[in-house]
């Protein structure tokens, strides 16, 4: 008997239970390696899981069988392991530790089905882990998984991995509750176009995403799942960053994008047709959050929110009326934004945005990325924003396939012109389902095999103009000139301004010696104590007296020692 006639026989035996029981289980996406290093990308920050929160809240509402539902988060998981002062922090013991979890979790009750979510590249092994996890058990639940990885590189993980039973294409809300509502669940695989098997592969079936055309039917959210004080560390604003009393939350007004950036898979997930909640149904979720939840910081996270720039408006107006503070950190479109924009934005709350910059070039935003903006629209956004008094950050993309050192220089020079409070470089990722993964596919671009290296702090892509061994040391170089030795506050006296970021940075990073300059210099225009700037300077020069790759750095940008009595 082959496997997938094993998976029929758990199918069946589940088909016409009174209420079923599921597990979701999402594997780690922070790079363990690099907790304790100083780069701006290497402490985890954790996410609310949006996508199967949304999923558990319409099969509650719409499901015909009764459901008891569990998560496990393994980044939390992970987390909590590194953080243990006794535990060794190989990746093997963090994986080993992170799979007793599972293990344990599994022996609690019957799980009918249990989902894995597969966001991106580095979930590619945890895939084949878990599920053979799963299916060591004495009564082996159906395995699925869902996300952009399963949905794009579904072929690959059901050839390579034989315990995944299904892979969800596209978004699951409607797939899933398909799956439970049917009086036998391999029919619904069967006749479903959004779910993926074996079987279908080999009869080389079309499959098609099954859409929520009206995001109003999905129900308001639920949080028993999850451990919200665990989330709550995504905030932008510096200012606000150590602050006990924010509580955040994130709403996803729609769902689409009717662009095709290089790098993102998104419309692979959700599509180009922009979908949208109705004004009523979001300030519904608002409210809910408010007086449920007790939230005070909204992060706004859609694909586009400024796709409807009137629609965008009438939100903002909404958020208005219910006195909480607004950023925006996943990105926010240059194009679009203009003084009444900006007025808007001020008025609804928003503290700090995000720009979706991505570079400095014309050829790499219209030609590599295809980005709906140009530089000569990036300053005139950053002022109205400004204007406003709202921290203005921006996101960099580097190592693109054809991005030459010429183009990287525009970049440089753009962020030196334009100012802003903080910027954020990254490596560029073939995440599959992008056309950047595509073209390295077809290319043999990709340099790094292993999918669990794929990330935004590793060189991955070895292309025309990108050399992979040096990319790295390029970017950190362009964020040391960028936030710390040319900062644009800074530069510009704005010293209070710059203080919050600095005095978070030596907080998260206790080893990064150019915060602790920077921050000495600050100090010193504001006239602080003599044995605060002495406490810092202390610092700053025992790292570079200690810590070789800072002594080089300071070198390189003629950081020298710091002397208290100079002051």
């Amino acid at each position: 008997m082959d496997h997938f006639n094993n998976t029929e026989n758990v199918i069946d035996s589940n088909s016409h239970n009174n209420q079923k029981n599921i597990l979701f289980i999402i594997p780690p996406y922070f790079n363990f390696q690099s907790l304790n290093s100083d780069k701006l990308d290497s402490i985890p920050v954790f996410t609310v899981p949006y996508g199967i929160l949304s999923i558990v809240s319409y099969l509650r509402k719409y499901s015909l069988v009764e459901l008891d539902i569990d998560l496990i988060d393994l980044n939390l998981e992970a987390f909590e392991f590194l953080s243990s002062k006794e535990s060794s922090h190989s990746k093997t013991n963090v994986n080993n530790s992170l799979y007793e979890t599972v293990r344990n979790k599994l022996l609690e009750k019957n799980y009918d089905i249990v989902g894995i979510s597969a966001l991106f590249n580095n979930a590619y092994k945890y895939i084949e882990d878990l599920s053979t996890i799963v299916k060591s058990t004495k009564k082996p639940p159906l395995c699925i998984i869902g996300g952009g990885l399963a949905s794009n590189l579904y072929s690959k993980i059901l050839n390579n991995f034989i315990n995944v039973d299904a892979a969800c294409l596209a978004e699951g809300e409607i797939p899933m509750l398909d799956l439970l509502n049917s009086q036998n669940m391999q029919l619904a695989f069967n006749t479903s176009n959004s779910w993926i098997t074996r079987e279908k592969i080999k009869k080389e079936l079309t499959f098609k995403a099954s859409y929520i055309d009206n995001l109003d039917n999905i129900p308001i959210l639920e949080y028993d799942l999850i451990d919200l004080t665990k989330y709550n560390g995504r905030s932008i604003d510096k200012r606000y960053a150590n602050s006990l009393l924010k509580r955040e939350f994130s709403i996803h007004t729609s769902r689409g994008c009717p662009y095709s950036c290089i790098y993102c898979s998104n419309t692979s997930i959700h599509g180009k047709i922009i979908r949208k909640m109705s004004l009523a149904r979001i300030t519904s979720e608002l409210d809910s959050m408010i007086i449920n939840y007790g939230m005070n910081v909204l992060l706004i996270e859609d694909d586009h929110f400024l796709a409807d720039i009137d629609r965008a408006k009438a939100v903002l107006k909404e958020i208005a009326k219910r006195n909480i503070r607004v950023e925006f950190p996943n990105g926010i479109s240059v194009r679009g934004i203009d003084s009444e924009l900006g007025i808007a934005l001020k008025n609804a709350g928003v503290s700090a945005v995000n720009l979706a910059v991505e570079s400095g070039s014309d050829f790499v935003l219209s030609k590599l990325i295809r980005k709906p903006h140009l530089n000569k629209h990036i300053k005139p956004a950053v002022q109205f924003l400004r204007d406003q008094d709202i921290r203005v950050h921006a996101f960099i993309v580097l190592g693109l396939p054809g991005e030459l050192p010429e183009h990287r220089l525009e970049t440089a020079e753009m962020i030196q012109d334009v100012g802003f409070d903080w910027v954020y470089f990254f490596l560029a990722v073939p995440i599959v389902g992008s056309r950047l993964y595509d073209q390295c596919i077809e290319n043999n671009y990709i340099a790094e095999n292993d999918f669990s290296k794929h990330l935004i702090s590793n060189a991955t892509i070895k292309a025309p103009g990108i050399d992979p061994s040096t990319i790295s040391d390029e970017m950190y170089h362009m964020n040391l000139d960028a936030n710390f030795v040319n900062n644009w506050n800074l530069k510009n006296n704005r010293h209070k301004i710059a203080l919050p970021y600095f005095e978070s940075m030596v907080r998260k990073y206790p080893s990064h010696a150019f915060a602790y300059y920077v921050l000495i210099q600050i100090y010193i225009s504001l006239n602080y104590s003599i044995d605060k700037i002495k406490e810092l300077s202390n610092k700053y020069n025992e790292i570079i007296n200690k810590d070789k790759n800072w002594k080089n750095y300071s070198e390189t940008f003629n950081l020298k020692k710091t002397n208290c009595s100079q002051h």
